[in-house]
């Protein structure tokens, strides 16, 4: 007697999600033998009646029993009437229905538990579900263990074996060259006579002939097999027929049926006049083209010149820039003609134009000129649009510069025939238990682009909770075919649910769904509202109209007047936008001003002994906050009516008695630094003349809103944008303030779960870090998802009379190098030195809060078209420390050394040995960095700067917990949060273990995602 589970215990033992399931298991056994008893382990709560059950692995129910004397929870066995028969190394499925409660073990069979001969199945889709209590389970929800056993027992028993037929290959609609042979044997293992055995077809199509055979004085019996064909069909269709004797058991046999179509590519004969050129980079090289005919491309090729190495990855985009497929080149040759076949062929459509592209490490081939006419094959054709033989300077991002029109030699292999496209019922969402209000409707459509019947399409639930009615569906006369989809339990994100539709031999597609949470958050049902990338500044000029704001943050049910000029008076209009993800749009329209009056403000005063810029305007528009607005980063854009020119002005809605997990708070004093209208920001490089300010104020526009040429990099909209469009994305508990906020209310922090630092947070008053060090030392956990972080100590003080009237905060004071001409510090001592953190005057290194403190920065790979815009962003990879196996790293399978691409930059922190590092410091991260230079800048002469033995050459992300227990992380990189969302950064780089990271990180910290993406697994 063996049972499968032993020891194990169901980590939830009386969940519920208020419907009745069928759940189940897939198993094997390394010898026959017979199944004598069926278990589950039943819910404290459950009750009803229930139903142990056995299939084969296709569906077919093969035994049944009805629990009976049950206790009220527990394990429950019940002996079958008849003892089963199974076969070795054939995986079957047990399950037992519930009525409303059960337990389970998330991913629990992700891998396979073994007790002798016994053994689940780990195939990525295991614990096995229906929404249908008694039907065949065939869903998964991450290899969920449900608990259904069996009581099983090695005996001598009959059975039934292949013996020569299967793993064949022909062309649709033909008979197999060789029978599909079997052979039953007795107990004793001899040769049965006398035996039916039926073949059956299930999948692919196609007959048998005869459908059953008797077993001859051998044992064997055998029949023969006429492949199936679809009309249409590209790819390879994988056949199936299952011998079965009733009794004894059964088999499969696999055939395939290659579609008889010839492929195309778009070159041929062609050779590169150039074979083996370098300049020392590394590139993206594509070429445009098109067909005049829907079909499917099946694998990218590529020239390798002679001297290329390293690593190579195809690609097809769409022509304006969405990655479609992907695939790695393996095995390839020293030089020539490469090609490496999709896993999932790519359906095209007709006159569409597409890019192919593949990497180069250092050397390509090419020839100047060749595509600036078409060259035509068949069907396909290059573009000749006077831009093609593309390229990015940045390996594996969209290529869209072009060279003479240059031919990289980068082509697709391509087949005529049928695609099957989704018509309608993306996307949608619902409650579980419930149908999608609408049917998930395909369409298969022939070369010629006409609708194709007849065609069978396979829906299944293939991510996710849920189930499909009906699962197989024939196109009708306009080439449709649908089915009704029953949310189960799934994740909330979009995507959480996910079902495939696949025409055998055509392709496949997939629809998303998603399931409302029980009791959504206020991120969650913000979210729902329809979103807009009209938020987006895509116009901006020079001083045509610009403005400020008198708060840098406002309560919901407040007011904030919003202060504008315009170059040459006038109309605008005021458009308030909040950010947040809004289905990608990234914003949603909030509010419409409608026109404004707008006139040209007085110039801003200037202090000649500390270069202060103020400006004293007369409020152009008080705007009502609403008490219902959800607390967020808003966006005022304003738009001059005479130039179409735009503007932004950046502020944040507080919500003052919000508890929610996580407070992020936006680094506007970094934001403030960096900006030198009027003349002067807090550094040389972008203030007149080189004179840097003393202090800057917040009473006029930030440079970054307005002006062509300004620092991108120092707004909201690049790296908090991406963590705000990520947090809410998955319905994490949000709420904001700005860091002017946490340096004036002490117990703001104490309200929440998280502090949420990110991007790039390098200004901090000492009443900002008491703040901060108060709240992680009462328990509060910190995040900073940023680097630089700490850096400056700045004083806050009111404006002047020059603003029009004196307000508490508007003045940020940084004398850093010149500290000692501070009248404060004259007047308090050196102990007030508005420098560096880590100087001798303060003594307060960064790391002691944050564990790493900043030690580099790079500007390499950083392009911007001179307009605020970056074309390309660089970075260093990410590299996993040798803690992999840290809890930071669960279900992201990383192993030490592995990289993620270009999440350190364009400033990165690292753990220094200067005596300050929290006890107990676990070091995740170990990237190599190379550096534009040290951080010594504004230093006076006789400031020791970094320990002497300080390697500049890695950057570092770690953890450590407080004596509190509180958790304290940081990714020691601004840029690290494009990898949980990159949307705006090319070349994007999510990566999905980046997300898994955050995700540990903040569940760690007691933040859990209402909505987690399908991929993510929540601690």
């Amino acid at each position: 007697m063996t049972f499968l589970f032993t020891n194990q215990v169901p980590s939830y033992l009386n969940a519920t999600d208020n419907y009745p399931y069928e759940l189940g298991m897939k198993f094997r056994s390394a010898n026959a033998g017979q199944i004598n008893a069926i278990r589950f382990w039943k819910a404290t709560s459950e009750t009803g009646t229930h139903i142990g059950r056995i299939w084969s692995a296709t569906g077919t129910l093969l035994a049944s029993v009805t629990f009976t004397n049950e206790t009220a929870s527990g394990w429950q066995q019940q002996a079958l009437s008849t003892p089963l028969n199974i076969q070795a190394n054939t995986t079957y499925v047990v399950s037992v229905n519930i009525n409303t409660y059960y337990v389970g073990t998330y991913d629990q069979l992700a891998t396979s538990i073994t007790n002798g001969n016994l053994s689940s199945v780990a195939d990525g889709n295991n614990g096995l579900y229906n929404r249908t209590p008694g039907a065949f389970p065939t869903n998964s929800y991450r290899n969920s263990n449900y608990y259904r056993d069996i009581d099983f027992v090695v005996v001598a028993v009959p059975t039934i074996a292949k013996v020569s037929g299967d793993n064949q290959t022909s062309l649709p609609g033909s008979t197999l060259a060789n029978p599909l042979v079997v052979q039953v044997k007795d107990i004793a293992g001899n040769p049965q006579s006398g035996v039916t055995v039926n073949f059956t077809v299930t999948s692919g199509g196609g007959s048998v002939s005869p459908n059953s055979a008797v077993t001859d004085s051998n044992g064997l019996a055998s029949t023969s097999f006429t492949l199936g064909s679809v009309v249409g069909a590209t790819n390879p269709v994988t056949n199936i027929v299952s011998c079965t004797a009733s009794g004894i058991g059964s088999v499969t046999f696999t055939a395939t049926a290659n579609p008889s179509g010839n492929t195309q590519t778009v070159f041929t004969t062609q050779v590169p006049s150039s074979q083996n050129i370098t300049d020392g980079a590394s590139y993206e090289g594509g070429m445009k083209f098109r067909s005049a005919k829907a079909g499917q491309i099946n694998a990218i090729r590529f020239w390798k010149a002679a001297s290329e190495t390293g690593t190579h990855i195809g690609k097809i985009w769409s022509a304006t820039g969405t990655l479609l497929a992907s695939v790695t080149f393996t095995n390839e040759t020293a030089s020539g003609w490469q090609q490496q076949a999709l896993s999932t062929p790519l359906s095209i459509q007709a006159n569409t134009t597409y890019v192919v592209s593949v990497n180069v490490n250092t050397y390509f081939v090419l020839t100047y000129d060749e595509l600036s006419s078409s060259i035509v094959n068949g069907d396909l054709s290059s573009v000749a649009d006077g831009n093609n033989g593309v390229y990015s300077l940045s390996p594996h991002s969209f290529p869209s510069s072009s060279s003479r029109n240059s031919n990289y030699y980068r082509d697709v292999v391509y087949a005529v025939g049928s695609t099957l496209v989704k018509v309608s019922g993306d996307n949608q969402s619902g409650t579980t238990g419930t149908q999608l209000p609408n049917s998930l409707v395909v369409k298969v459509v022939n070369a010629q682009n006409n609708p194709q019947s007849g065609v069978t399409v396979n829906f299944s639930v293939t991510s996710g909770g849920g189930s499909v009615s009906p699962a197989t569906v024939v196109t009708d006369a306009s080439g449709q075919a649908s089915t009704v989809v029953t949310l189960g339990t799934a994740p909330s994100a979009p995507g959480g649910l996910v079902v495939t539709a696949t025409a055998n031999g055509i392709g496949s597609v997939t629809f998303l769904a998603s399931v409302t949470p029980a009791n959504p958050n206020a991120i969650y049902l913000e979210n729902q509202n329809s979103g807009t990338t009209n938020w987006k500044l895509v116009n901006r000029g020079n001083g045509e109209i610009a403005g400020y704001a008198s708060a840098t943050s406002v309560n919901k049910g407040g007011t904030l007047d919003i202060k504008v000029s315009l170059a040459q008076a006038g109309q605008f209009t005021i458009d308030v936008y909040r950010l947040g993800y809004y289905g990608g749009k990234g914003g949603r329209l909030i509010f419409s001003s409608g026109l404004l009056n707008g006139i040209t403000q007085p110039a801003c005063t200037k202090d000649t002994t500390t270069n202060l810029v103020e400006c004293n305007w007369t409020t152009s528009y008080v705007l009502q906050v609403g008490s219902n607005w959800t607390s967020g980063i808003y966006i005022a854009k304003l738009t001059d009516q005479r130039t179409s020119k735009e503007a932004h002005v950046w502020f944040v809605v507080r919500d003052d008695g919000s508890t929610a997990d996580i407070l992020f708070q936006s680094a506007v004093s970094t934001v403030l630094a960096y900006s030198p209208t009027g003349g002067s920001s807090l550094y040389p490089f972008n203030s007149v003349n080189g004179q840097r300010a003393l202090k800057v104020s917040f009473d006029r526009p930030y440079w970054q809103s307005y002006s062509q040429s300004s620092q991108e990099f120092d707004t909201p909209l690049r790296v908090e944008y991406n963590m705000v469009r990520w947090l809410e994305s998955q319905a994490y508990n949000v709420t904001y303030v700005t860091n002017i906020d946490t340096h004036t209310n002490q117990q703001l922090l104490l309200n929440h779960k998280v502090f949420l630092s990110v991007g790039h947070d390098e200004y901090w008053s000492p009443q900002m870090r008491d703040r901060v060090e108060t709240a992680r030392n009462a328990g509060v956990n910190l995040a900073f998802f940023s680097a630089n972080t700490c850096y400056w100590r700045v004083r806050f003080e009111s404006s002047t009379l020059a603003a029009g009237q004196i307000s508490p905060n508007r003045i940020m004071a940084c004398y850093k190098g010149d500290w000692s001409l501070d009248p404060v510090v004259q007047q308090q001592g050196s102990s007030a030195a508005t420098n560096k953190y880590r100087s001798v005057q303060n003594n307060r290194p960064e790391n002691s809060l944050l564990g790493v403190m900043y030690i580099g920065y790079t500007t390499s790979g950083y392009i911007s078209d001179g307009a605020g815009n970056y074309s390309n962003y660089g970075g260093f990879n990410f590299v996993v420390g040798s803690n992999s196996s840290d809890s930071y790293y669960a279900y992201t399978n990383v192993q030490p050394g592995d990289s993620l691409p270009l999440l350190v930059g364009s400033e990165w922190d690292a753990v220094i040995n200067n005596g300050s590092t929290p006890p107990g410091l676990v070091v995740l991260s170990q990237s190599p960095v190379t550096t534009d230079g040290l951080p010594n800048e504004f230093e006076p002469p006789g400031e020791p700067g970094l320990p002497a033995n300080t390697n500049y050459n890695f950057a570092n992300a770690v953890r450590y917990t407080a004596s509190s227990g509180a958790k304290v992380f940081a990714t020691g990189s601004i840029q690290w949060v494009w990898g949980l969302d990159s949307d705006g950064v090319n070349p994007a780089r999510e990566d999905r273990r980046a997300r898994q990271i955050a995700v540990n990180v903040l569940a760690d910290m007691g933040a859990r995602p209402q909505a987690p993406k399908a991929d993510i697994t929540v601690p």
